[in-house]
C-alpha cells in the first residue's frame, strides 16, 4: 500500500515517465504497458498511451481497488448524493 507522509491515506502521484509507469504496475502487466508503448510511436499516441497507463498504474496504487470495483458492480455499499441545488 503506498501512503502518503504520516499516515495519510491519499495514494501519492506516480511521475509520468515510462520507468515510474513500469515500477507502478503489478508484473503481470508490465509488457502489456510496454507492447502498447512501443506501438504507440511518437506524438498524440504516445501521449494517450502514457495518460491511459499512467491512470492504470494510479488506479492499481489505491488500496483494496478489486474489492471496490467489485462491490461497485454489485451495487454493494453504494452512497447516494444528495440532489445539487440550482
Amino acid at each position: 500500500m503506498n501512503a502518503g507522509s504520516h499516515g495519510d491515506p491519499r495514494v501519492q502521484a506516480i511521475p509520468r515517465t515510462v520507468s515510474a509507469i513500469h515500477d507502478a504496475l503489478p508484473a503481470g502487466r508490465r509488457e502489456e504497458f510496454h507492447a502498447a508503448v512501443a506501438r504507440a510511436g511518437q506524438g498524440d499516441a504516445l501521449d494517450t498511451v502514457m495518460t491511459t497507463w499512467w491512470l492504470e498504474a494510479m488506479f492499481e496504487a489505491v488500496p483494496e481497488r478489486d474489492q471496490r470495483l467489485d462491490d461497485t458492480v454489485a451495487a454493494v455499499g453504494l452512497v447516494e448524493l444528495p440532489e445539487a441545488e440550482d
